[in-house]
């Protein structure tokens, strides 16, 4: 089973969701499904049908939720250099067409969040400046063409 890195943060929160459908949410979902149930011909029944599928997204979500926190490894116990671009660093850049500076933190998929420039160590911009250091300029390929960026600074997440 691949390695889901992520934050303590987003470990409690995943941990804290799946236990919400567990006791919460998917029991809710199936007492409405078995009222439904209790209504007649379930051929024609929408109220079971959407229950139904209701409890199979819930229960998919779960499933997928307990994968990802069981095979979890907390970017704050890697052991992170800080002088290179790795998964645990926040790195600030500057964007050579446009020139301005923008600073991300490279962490896991979980924790990925562009509105607060937290960014995945498997996105193209992630991917592109992995185990570079400060002063390396580097391309990526985005939607709207190549942008070019050099890395000012890297430091460590905390």
């Amino acid at each position: 089973m691949p390695i889901n890195y992520m934050t303590k943060k987003s470990y409690d929160s995943l941990s804290a969701e799946a236990k919400r459908l567990r006791e919460v949410e998917i029991p809710k979902v199936s007492r409405e499904k078995l009222e439904a149930a209790q209504q007649g011909d379930l051929r024609e029944n929408a109220g079971y049908d959407a229950a139904r599928d209701r409890l199979m997204l819930l229960g998919a979500r779960l499933e997928q939720i307990v994968a990802r926190i069981s095979a979890a490894r907390f970017i704050e116990e890697l052991n992170v250099p800080g002088d290179i671009v790795s998964i645990g660093t926040r790195v600030r850049l500057l964007d050579l067409a446009a020139g301005g500076e923008v600073e991300y933190c490279v962490l896991g998929p979980a924790d990925a969040d562009i509105s607060r420039n937290v960014i995945s160590f498997e996105s193209p911009l992630a991917k592109g400046m992995i185990s570079r250091r400060a002063s390396e300029e580097f391309s990526v390929e985005t939607p709207g063409g190549e942008r070019r960026f050099r890395i000012l600074s890297i430091e460590r997440y905390r």
